[in-house]
């Protein structure tokens, strides 16, 4: 697939160019701290309480935003839920098939007919993104500066869509296979399922590196602000962290999960994911940071 006036670049200029606006918005936003890695609040390893929030029949994708709204997405919709609350609200009808959100609110998603799409928060209606449908399509994944990331996997590309343009870039990719999942990072290194494995696409690098110790079973992945990487595995029922210096992942202390699928974590550390347990269905369940 050909986007149109150069869109192919590499994943190196690509992210050097997406890591030089990061910086400059977060200095805007945040001025007299840093924004670099050293400067990230600590995200200690989760070990509070286990709470189940709300049934998810019909959900199956959730993300955070920067105001710590929980939003679920699937085939009844989308809700959104505020933060210390277990109350889900209506945030729109059209069906979903996977959903990441901004910092912003803003909303991203893929419906049930392989449509892009964008919802800006408050808004009634989504607009459709300048995206080729695809069947074959990873789930969907939004950087700290509302940049859009998908991967086509009937075309073998993947695809980022910076916020006020008019076309995605397709970035090159070594060693790169069909994506499931995928989280970003505030440093704009990329994390991916592809053919059985978790991989890392590092800010300024073009090749698809696999992350030691992952499981080959990843139902969903997530990143919190100091870095760390979060995967589900959907054959063990299990949660897992991997430092974001790297070494051993740890299993969080979830209890009785099955199949746990999407999963996001807020800016105060809590972990939610999409899991049924026993004698229950889907259910959007939530492990307090401490």
């Amino acid at each position: 697939m050909r986007t149109g006036g150069g869109a192919r670049r590499s994943f190196s200029a690509i992210l050097h160019a997406l890591s030089a606006a990061v910086i400059v918005t977060l200095t805007a936003a945040c001025t007299g701290s840093g924004s670099g890695t050293d400067d990230r609040p600590e995200v200690p390893l989760q070990s509070g309480e286990q709470t189940t929030l709300f049934e998810a029949a019909g959900l199956r994708s959730i993300a955070v935003d920067g105001r710590n709204v929980l939003y679920a997405g699937g085939i009844v919709g989308i809700v959104s839920v505020e933060p210390d609350t277990d109350t889900p609200v209506p945030t729109s009808r059209e069906p979903v098939a996977t959903l990441a959100a901004a910092p912003d609110g803003t909303l991203y998603f893929v419906d049930v007919d392989n449509a892009a799409k964008t919802l800006a928060p408050g808004a009634d209606t989504a607009q459709r993104l300048p995206f080729v449908p695809s069947r074959k399509r990873s789930q969907i994944a939004a950087g700290t500066d509302g940049t859009m990331y998908l991967a086509d996997n009937e075309r073998g590309t993947l695809l980022t869509l910076h916020p006020g343009a008019e076309h995605p870039v397709e970035v090159s990719v070594k060693n790169l296979g069909a994506v499931g999942v995928i989280a970003v990072d505030a440093d704009n290194n990329l994390y991916a399922s592809s053919s059985g494995r978790i991989v890392k696409i590092a800010e300024g690098s073009d090749t698809a590196e696999p992350v030691p110790g992952a499981t080959e079973n990843v139902g969903g992945l997530a990143v919190d602000t100091a870095g760390n990487l979060y995967a589900t595995d959907v054959t063990e029922g299990t949660v897992s962290r991997m430092s974001a210096e790297g070494g051993d992942w740890v299993e969080l202390p979830f209890r009785e999960l099955h199949s746990p699928t999407g999963i996001a974590v807020d800016d105060e550390g809590n972990v939610f994911v999409v899991a049924a347990q026993k004698n229950a269905g889907p259910q959007v369940i939530r492990l307090a940071a401490s």
